[in-house]
């Protein structure tokens, strides 16, 4: 089981733990944003929310340290079918609606939501910890777990809806546990709470659960079918 394709951006995960005090800002960061950046693969996740229901999506990914692009598409329920999106992380895609009529995304669209569900556009495609400010901010307990806390600021060159994600590390399994983003005047908009970790098909910890919170709507989100010996073609990221 493994779930970081549906948030690749978000909880991404670092390949050797080390002991909270062993680590810089920018080799927590370095190491977390690279595991990110793993190729091709793909995923099939399930989001849960009041407004939407249950829906069933399959995820293509290819993710390198010079670009990003994401294919979403629900396979259920029936009357949602073919509902997709492709996104590249400079905020450059399209949606596509189950009757196959196609809208252009672009940067202004990253706010909106993923099908309808606590999710933003921006939360699936962009990797905020190659950002260029990174800065530790202590440690704080996550349930039991005791957590290096990683301050990500944008510079000029970054395109992102957000002014601050500080994220909440267990340095022992590098985990992701919690993260908080806030809008660029400092406001809090969006928090993800890790409910389930599980080794993934590599055999690293990964978050399998997770509850997603921003204004008034919550998704939970599972993921599980994770492959990494595929190879998509580029077609698939054209829109």
């Amino acid at each position: 089981m493994r779930f970081p394709l549906l948030l690749l951006a978000l909880l991404p995960l670092a390949a050797m733990p080390a002991a909270a005090a062993e680590w810089t800002a920018p080799k927590l960061a370095g190491a977390m944003a690279a595991a990110v950046e793993d190729g091709d693969a793909t995923a099939r996740v399930k989001m849960t929310s009041p407004d939407t229901g249950v829906l069933q999506v399959r995820i293509k990914s290819r993710r390198t340290p010079d670009d990003a692009a994401t294919v979403y598409e629900i396979l259920w329920p029936k009357e949602r079918q073919g509902e997709r999106f492709v996104l590249r992380r400079n905020g450059a895609g399209a949606v596509t609606a189950p009757d196959g009529t196609t809208d252009r995304l672009g940067p202004a669209d990253l706010s909106q939501p993923v099908f309808g569900t606590a999710l933003a556009y921006a939360d699936v495609i962009e990797n905020f910890f190659r950002w260029d400010k990174q800065a530790l901010g202590g440690t704080e307990e996550v349930g039991k777990t005791e957590c290096v806390i990683l301050d990500s600021r944008p510079g000029g060159k970054d395109t992102t809806i957000y002014g601050k994600v500080r994220s909440w590390i267990d340095p022992r399994r590098m985990v992701t546990l919690r993260v908080e983003k806030f809008d660029k005047s400092g406001r809090p908009v969006r928090r993800i709470e890790t409910t389930q970790v599980a080794k993934d098909d590599t055999g690293r910890n990964v978050p399998a659960g997770m509850t997603v919170q921003a204004g008034g709507r919550t998704t939970e989100i599972d993921g599980a079918n994770i492959r990494h010996d595929v190879t998509h073609p580029d077609a698939d990221f054209s829109f």
